[in-house]
Order: structure tokens, then C-alpha cells, then sequence
């Protein structure tokens, strides 16, 4: 029975990290993403041998960590390699993505609507690129780079959920990716207050991201309850409406105040 239990394991881990690395450039993968799949599955026969299931957990936790820095890492080098950031025209259509995606997951949440997540995190994922092309080098490496962290990470996240659906309760990370990208977008927010890349409106993208993952623990608390939302849930809708707002006014500020030539950084 173990080993059943085992070789699911270790079936599960390897599809989840195929998965994985769909988050790499599309030249990274057709070169490395074979051999990256073999050292991995070797990694989990190993760790099966000496820690049993429960060792998996230790190793997806190091395999996660090593995952982001080097996924960012080569992201980055493809931009310095392309020399080519977004044209106007993409960081307005940016700006409407956010609105939109804003509105998706809005009616997403208080419908309770799972699909709708997955729908809104892309459209939410090019807005905040959108914000990354427009703002980022005006706030430096660690604003830039949360940013793609938060696009890269909350997208697999939200992906790795659409895989697991069926297994109780994995579909909450459905949900956990746009929780993922609006914390790293709070944290961009942060960077933002000392920086001060836009000519007004500084607050908003601290505003933008930081109601959804405070809420986003009380939710994890009632699926585990077995109760997606409370009977009466103003707590979580007040936030949700203040984010909306904060989002929405983001989009339109990259939509309006982008100007038609960008500088070169």
C-alpha cells in the first residue's frame, strides 16, 4: 500500500513540476526543461527512499525556493537579451486588462465562481506587467522584480489549482494565484510610497494589493471547514470593493498618463 502511495507521490510531484516549468522562456525550456524534469524525478526516488512521503514536502519547499529565483533570473536576462521594453499602445492595453480583470474578479468573488479566478488572473497578470514596463525602473531591481515574481508565480499557482481541481481541496489555489500576485503587487506598493515613480497616486498600488491577501487567510480557514464564504460575508465584500476601486483607478492611470514616446532606461 505504501508503495502505491509512494509512486503517486512521486507521479503527482513530477506532472506538478512539468507544470512548473511552463514559467520558464519557451527557448529555456526546448534546452534545459527535459534534462531539469530527469534530475527532478531522480530527486523524488531519492527523497521516497530515505524520507518516504513525507521527506516531498522539504523537497518541493527547497525546489519552489530555487524555482522563483531562477525563473526571475532568466526572465530578466531575456529582457537585457531583447533590449525591448513595451510600446505605449501595450501598457494602455495593459491598463484595460486591469480594469477588466479587476471586474472578473470582483463578480468572481462575490459569485463564488472558481473558473472566473483563473479568467481574471491572466487579464490581471498583463496589467500589472503593464504597471512593471511603465513604473519599474523609476522604483529599482527589488520593485521591478516583485512584480514579475508576483505575475510568474501567482499564474503557475493558479495553474497547478486548474491541475488538481478534482482533489479536494486543491482548487483553492485557483484562488491562492491572484492572492500571490496582489501580495507582491502590495509589496511593489511599499517600494512605491518611497520611491514615488508616478507624478500622483503613489498609494494606489499598495491599495490595489494588500485587501485581497489579508482576506484570503479567513478563506482558507472556512474551505478547510468546509464553508467556502459565510452566511453573511460584508467583512470580505467591503475590502473587495476598496481593492476594486483602487485596481480599477490604476488601470486607468496607465491607460491615460502613459505618454506616446517612453525613454529608454
Amino acid at each position: 500500500m505504501r508503495k502505491i502511495s509512494d509512486s503517486t507521490s512521486i507521479a503527482f510531484s513530477i506532472r506538478a513540476y512539468q507544470l512548473l516549468l511552463n514559467a520558464y522562456p519557451t527557448r529555456f525550456q526546448q534546452e534545459y526543461g527535459s534534462h531539469m524534469v530527469q534530475v527532478f524525478r531522480d530527486c523524488c526516488l531519492r527523497t521516497i527512499r530515505r524520507s518516504g512521503t513525507n521527506g516531498m514536502a522539504m523537497l518541493w519547499m527547497v525546489t519552489l525556493l530555487d524555482f522563483v529565483q531562477s525563473v526571475v533570473s532568466e526572465h530578466v536576462q531575456k529582457e537585457t537579451e531583447m533590449k525591448k521594453e513595451m510600446k505605449p499602445r501595450d501598457i494602455r492595453l495593459a491598463g484595460g486588462a486591469l480594469i477588466f480583470g479587476t471586474i472578473i474578479f470582483a463578480l468572481s468573488a462575490i459569485s463564488q465562481q472558481i473558473m472566473g479566478f483563473l479568467a481574471s488572473m491572466l487579464l490581471l497578470a498583463f496589467g500589472v506587467l503593464g504597471l512593471r514596463n511603465r513604473f519599474g525602473e523609476k522604483v529599482g531591481e527589488f520593485g521591478k522584480n516583485i512584480l514579475l515574481i508576483g505575475v510568474i508565480l501567482g499564474s503557475v499557482i493558479s495553474l497547478v489549482g486548474l491541475f488538481g481541481a478534482a482533489v479536494d481541496p486543491l482548487w483553492i489555489l485557483i484562488v491562492a494565484g491572484p492572492a500571490t500576485l496582489f501580495a507582491c503587487l502590495a509589496l511593489f506598493g511599499v517600494v512605491a510610497l518611497y520611491k514615488k515613480p508616478m507624478s500622483r497616486w503613489n498609494l494606489l498600488p499598495l491599495l490595489a494589493g494588500v485587501w485581497f491577501p489579508i482576506i484570503f487567510v479567513p478563506i482558507i480557514i472556512k474551505v478547510f471547514n468546509g464553508n467556502w464564504y459565510p452566511n453573511t460575508n460584508t467583512m470580505l465584500i467591503l475590502p473587495l470593493y476598496l481593492q476594486g476601486i483602487a485596481l480599477v483607478i490604476l488601470g486607468y492611470v496607465l491607460i491615460s498618463d502613459t505618454p506616446d514616446e517612453i525613454p529608454s532606461a
